[in-house]
């Protein structure tokens, strides 16, 4: 069986990235987002201002146009645009194929380990996957940002502190708003302290690598205004808690916002805090993995419906949990299952689009809660095979 799992496994991660890359090649002028992110490399590198006025366009560190300079040299671009996306979707199917790495199945003390985690990973891939369609079609950095945060969380749950650093750093290049986990792990976990520290340096280096010095500095104070400005978009369908409920009819009042992100976001520190202090390393890492990805999705005051791959991942090992330990109810495994195909509802069509966007991935999310909170068993108990 191990052969024939794997081999749907990769078939349809195979099947999806091909079907992205020919209809790339055959519209190369549907590029999504990407066009803001060569705009950015290429004005890096003649001097040029990166941040224009508005609340949109390209939103991300200075560090982020220099290490996207390779994809924005390729010709023709459209190659640029599907490696782009070759490497998000590559580094998500290695984050799926490292969780399912830790949801052990054994039925025959002769399995390999390979064996053991060929089923795991096609159900991974199977429920994750769909709400990575949209975000892999607009080519966004949600992509290798949630493989790179479940790597990372595997990562301080297996004690690698300086891997777990090395890619909560590169979040940060992939969206400012990663800070929340950053900020969260340093806080939370003493060990994670000097090596994320050790990361800003070499962070600002990159951020430097630029032939005019005093250039470099003027971006990023352009940044920073971007960024302060960039809290409350203009025009930009908002899909968090708030979107849903405004969709609802119900007042989006700034000032309620704004306390309730903070007090959401000092409700995750003591949760993960207490989750740590009180179960260990292996429950405070799952603390951190939730409640960061919920503050990155629900609580997120530029969440899209693209955002919603940061958290697939998460939903989809918790369902493959339930349905592979050896007793209790299977209900919860079904349930997170229709949440994960519920995410993929932007890519089912105009009418189903039209009829969910804004208001059902938040809400979808919500009602995910109570079964994501608890530390699963494999997640507490299993090591890497």
């Amino acid at each position: 069986m191990r052969i024939r799992w794997n081999t749907l496994s990769w078939s349809i991660l195979g099947i999806v990235f091909s079907g992205m890359a020919l209809y790339l090649l055959l519209n190369p002028t549907r590029t999504g987002v990407v066009p803001n992110y060569r705009f950015a490399s290429t004005h890096w590198w003649i001097s040029e201002s990166m941040y224009p006025g508005g609340t949109h366009g390209f939103l991300y560190l200075p560090q982020f146009a220099v290490l996207f300079t390779p994809f924005n040299l390729i010709q023709p671009p459209v190659i640029g645009e599907i490696l782009w996306r070759a490497m998000g979707f590559g580094l998500f199917a290695f984050a799926l194929l490292h969780l399912a790495q830790i949801v052990t199945l054994k039925t025959s003390d002769s399995q390999s380990p390979s064996s053991q985690r060929a089923l795991p990973f096609f159900v991974l891939v199977l429920l994750a996957v769909p709400a990575s369609l949209a975000s892999i079609n607009n080519g966004q950095t949600n992509l290798p940002l949630s493989a790179c945060l479940v790597l990372a969380f595997l990562a301080i749950r297996d004690q690698k502190w300086g891997a777990a650093s090395v890619l909560l750093t590169l979040c940060l290049v992939l969206k400012p708003l990663a800070l929340a986990p950053w900020l969260l792990a340093f806080a939370v976990f003493p060990f994670m302290r000097i090596p994320l520290l050790c990361g800003v340096p070499a962070l600002l280096v990159i951020g430097m690598l630029h032939p005019n010095p005093s250039y470099a500095w003027s971006q990023w104070v352009e940044f920073g205004t971007k960024l302060f400005h960039a809290y409350t978009p203009e025009n930009l369908r908002v899909s968090d808690i708030f979107g849903m409920l405004e969709k609802a009819g119900v007042p989006n009042h700034l000032s309620v916002n704004s306390f309730s992100r903070a007090s959401a976001s000092l409700a995750s520190l003591a949760f993960v805090w207490l989750r740590f202090r009180q179960k260990g390393l292996a429950a405070g890492s799952w603390a951190l993995a939730v409640v960061s990805v919920l503050v990155l999705t629900i609580f997120n005051p530029r969440a899209e419906t693209n955002s919603y791959v940061l958290i697939s991942p998460l939903l989809a090992y918790v369902a493959v949990s339930y349905f592979l330990r050896p007793s209790g109810t299977k209900l919860p495994g079904w349930i997170l299952s229709v949440v994960c195909l519920g995410l993929m509802c932007d890519g089912m069509g105009k009418t189903i689009y039209l009829a969910t966007d804004v208001w059902l991935k938040p809400l979808l999310v919500i009602l995910s809660i109570p079964m994501l909170l608890p530390t699963p068993n494999s997640w507490r108990e299993a090591r890497h095979v």
